[in-house]
């Protein structure tokens, strides 16, 4: 989806057309697609082929005072909420489940929100040695930025159109770009696996996943979204033998993480999805894909393991309760 927003999957910094790059001279308004084929990214000097389409928000260019967000009451009662938050002791999937312009910056960071969201931000940045108020100061300016494209509220929707969502949203595109992905992984292994072996490595990697992810996406779709909307809806539903929910919810975080850990290996691999000098445009497109493919999949899990599951097993707990 693009909302005028494009991202460098290389060094992960975004081209706001609504606020242009004043670095380089373009003033606001000019589409990406009309920048020139020449025009690299301020950041890492990545080309254009690097960059794909992304809704948050333009974390470097924002840093840079290029806009200050409006002070009205709507955008001062929300900063002042998130300031006054004790964001530290709170897991980081919970802190992009309640505002997902946050993931921006986890993404910059390299942050797991998604399969790692219970870690809190505070063991998180301990980890990664980082300082907590520089940090807590950029998600304070990310969280007070207005947006007109903010992404409905998935803690407020019915489970039933958060599954129908993720469906349309996620499973149908990537089951294309899967197959699309797999052509091109095998292509570049073939004429530049020689030269470059971790290529080939690439491609053993990204044929496990793809064939466990689309198989982790049919037991979702057959058994676990419908067995969700059941219990939504207050019917008595059970898993193989007479289970409750806790069990595939269960499986289907531990196939998340296996996931996570082959686009890390993945990631590893092509050096951070940076093209070698030698690189064609096959090439470089394959990086791209891949690099999109990981974006996109931390947010699909997101919802899934800080949203939905959550979700689910709450409703089914309270309805076990009241049948006791």
């Amino acid at each position: 989806m693009n909302n005028g927003k494009t991202i460098c999957t290389v060094c992960n910094y975004i081209f706001d057309e609504q606020l242009g790059e004043p670095r380089q001279g373009i003033s606001p308004a000019l589409a990406f697609g009309e920048l020139p084929d020449t025009w690299t990214c301020p950041e890492c000097n990545s080309s254009k082929d690097m960059f794909q389409p992304c809704s948050c928000v333009s974390l470097h260019v924002y840093e840079m005072s290029c806009v200050r967000p409006t002070k009205d009451k709507t955008t001062t009662a929300a900063a002042e909420t998130f300031v006054g938050a004790d964001l530290l002791k709170q897991p980081v999937g919970q802190l992009v489940a309640r505002d997902p312009k946050l993931a921006c910056v986890f993404e910059q960071y390299e942050i797991d929100y998604c399969c790692g969201g219970k870690s809190t931000l505070e063991e998180v940045l301990s980890k990664l040695n980082l300082p907590p108020e520089e940090f807590l100061q950029k998600l304070k300016n990310v969280s007070a930025k207005r947006t007109d494209e903010c992404e409905k509220d998935w803690n407020k929707v019915s489970l039933k159109e958060l599954t129908e969502h993720i469906v349309e949203a996620y499973h149908v595109p990537l089951r294309t770009e899967l197959a699309r992905l797999q052509k091109l992984v095998n292509k570049v292994s073939a004429v530049h696996g020689k030269a470059h072996p971790e290529v080939m490595q690439i491609e053993s990697v990204f044929r496990s996943f793809k064939e466990d992810i689309e198989l982790h996406m049919q037991k979702e779709e057959m058994i676990l979204f419908p067995g969700i909307a059941n219990v939504e809806a207050g019917r008595q539903t059970t898993f193989g033998c007479g289970g409750s929910i806790d069990h595939p919810i269960e499986m289907m975080t531990q196939e998340h993480e296996g996931a996570a850990d082959a686009l890390e290996k993945m990631r590893t691999l092509s050096n951070n999805y940076t093209p070698p000098n030698d690189a064609c445009d096959t090439f470089r497109v394959m990086l791209h894909s891949l690099a999109s493919l990981e974006l996109d999949m931390h947010q699909h899990v997101h919802k899934e393991n800080n949203i939905l599951f959550p979700r689910a097993l709450s409703m089914a707990k309270s309805q076990h309760q009241r049948c006791s």
